[in-house]
């Protein structure tokens, strides 16, 4: 009996560290419940299709050679263009590749050190945006400090994590119950709150965040003055996801930044097992003060599927308000 009831969400996920990823390299992964082919082409863009050549089956992960652009299959040498996915070369004929003759390609950004590609189940374009964060390439900021996880859970149950509000007393040993003002720009989902924290000393201290969620895979960060960071979780299957995070904080901040990321890193710890033992229950018993938890749930419902939402969802409390003129 299957933990989740969801299928792979649609949206943009981390595949890889770019440094992973060397020009001419050709890698395999296991994502989407996918097996895929990663290669970076001779001028370094990286592309990301499915593993198995139409021909006779062979993959193109293994064994796989990069020819300038296209990558070559190690069986016949029939060669695919990572973008369209179509075989644009066979070596040993002049006949013309049928145009059924492709692998699934992916939409490919990179961006904070990682390569990330669009997965939707029905193939339609990217129409979920991008996190953008100067600060990441600021010389006044340091370096991506990155770090991963594998865990066995979906990738709806991480995200409905930040909507849970009660378990950061609970789960984490805050001094209160979190909370924060939800706003919606498009497919994004903005999250504004104040967090407080102990030190080692005792001493309580308050930190301002805003959090951006672009999907249920993808959110960016900022805790005002402090650090920033981007967060993926990429399905490996329905049922196991593998967390990448980049971080960055200014070089000013070098004696504080690394303990509010190691709290970060601390606190998932605490997460997982509680994570890969649960359920998902459908419908909760909710009590007041639980947090916006069933609101979380229909905006992440746009998220899944074979089509296209008309216009993104927006909670009922907003459109009244936007039609009050206030």
């Amino acid at each position: 009996m299957a933990r989740f009831p969801f299928p792979i969400p649609n949206g943009w996920f981390a595949v890889a560290r770019s440094e992973e990823l060397a020009a001419g390299q050709v890698r395999p992964a296991h994502y989407f419940g996918r097996d895929l082919a990663l290669f970076r082409t001779a001028s370094g863009e990286a592309r990301v299709v499915d593993a198995y050549c139409p021909h006779l089956g062979a993959s193109l992960a293994h064994g796989g050679q990069v020819a300038g652009e296209l990558l070559e299959c190690p069986f016949h040498a029939w060669r695919f263009d990572g973008v369209s996915g179509r075989c644009v070369e066979v070596p040993y004929t002049d006949a013309e590749p049928s145009p059924k003759a492709k692998v699934r390609s992916y939409p490919v950004i990179e961006r904070f050190g990682l390569v990330f590609a669009w997965h939707h189940l029905g193939g339609a374009e990217p129409y979920v945006p991008m996190p953008e964060m100067a600060e990441f390439d600021d010389e006044t900021w340091v370096a991506p400090v990155f770090h991963e996880f594998r865990i066995a859970t979906c990738v709806q149950e991480m995200a409905e994590n930040n909507a849970d509000y009660v378990h950061f007393k609970y789960v984490h040993g805050m001094e209160t119950v979190p909370g924060g003002e939800v706003a919606y720009d498009g497919f994004v989902k903005t999250v504004t709150e104040r967090q407080e924290f102990k030190n080692k000393e005792g001493k309580v201290y308050s930190l301002d965040f805003v959090r951006k969620s672009y999907g249920l895979g993808l959110g960016a960060l900022r805790l005002k003055g402090v650090m920033s960071f981007v967060s993926s979780v990429t399905p490996v299957d329905e049922e196991n996801v593998h967390i990448r995070w980049m971080f960055t904080f200014p070089k000013s901040m070098e004696r504080f930044s690394p303990r509010m990321i190691n709290e970060f890193v601390k606190q998932i710890g605490e997460d997982v097992p509680i994570w890969e033992h649960k359920i998902y229950v459908d419908r909760p018993l909710l009590i007041k003060g639980d947090g916006p938890i069933i609101e979380f749930r229909h905006w992440a419902r746009q998220f899944y599927g074979e089509g296209v939402p008309d216009s993104p969802w927006i909670p009922n409390r907003v459109k009244r308000l936007e039609g009050s003129g206030v």
